[in-house]
């Protein structure tokens, strides 16, 4: 009898690569710090992640070689689906997220823009500047896209400045 080896025969993980995961939650998005990780079992390595927000293991079963191939694999993994946009971790990429948008400034010359074909659009929160009114605008349109799944929405959020008295859309 042959010992075919599988992902769950690993008795020993070892985390070799981490990356931030962005989800939908009641406040619009959350994020948690995934590791990922190899181990061995009957001679080939397997590759698995872990979070603490309760994730399920998103690795395949495909058995490698030997470590490096496995360790390579699981470094690529990590590098493909990390969402920090460059922060190092979940809590600051959460944190750093909610202080870029900052307090609105109701006399600010840049605003977070609902732009509908219905009579609403015009002007919500505004900002000093527009990095602000950026950071503020990603999180009104990614609560909008976690209330609204499925997408082809033809309505959303815009930064726009105001110049000479009409808010002027940013080109970009």
């Amino acid at each position: 009898m042959t010992n075919v080896a599988e992902k769950s025969g690993v008795l020993s993980w070892e985390t070799v690569a981490t990356f931030v995961a962005t989800y939908p939650s009641d406040d619009g998005e959350d994020a948690c710090d995934v590791e990922v990780q190899i181990g061995e079992s009957d001679g080939a390595w397997f590759v698995r992640t872990r979070d603490d927000a309760g994730g399920s293991d998103d690795a395949d079963d495909t058995a490698y070689a030997d470590r490096d191939a496995a360790e390579t694999a699981a470094e690529e993994f990590a590098a493909e689906r990390d969402e920090s946009d460059g922060y190092e971790d979940a809590e600051s990429y959460m944190r750093t997220r909610t202080e870029a948008a900052a307090e609105p400034d109701p006399a600010g010359v840049w605003c977070v823009y609902w732009e509908t074909a219905l009579d609403d659009a015009g002007p919500r929160e505004r900002y000093a500047t527009e990095a602000q009114a950026t950071a503020a605008t990603k999180i009104a349109n990614h609560d909008l896209s976690a209330a609204n799944p499925g997408g082809n929405l033809l309505c959303g959020f815009e930064v726009r400045e105001l110049v000479d008295g009409v808010w002027t859309a940013v080109e970009g």
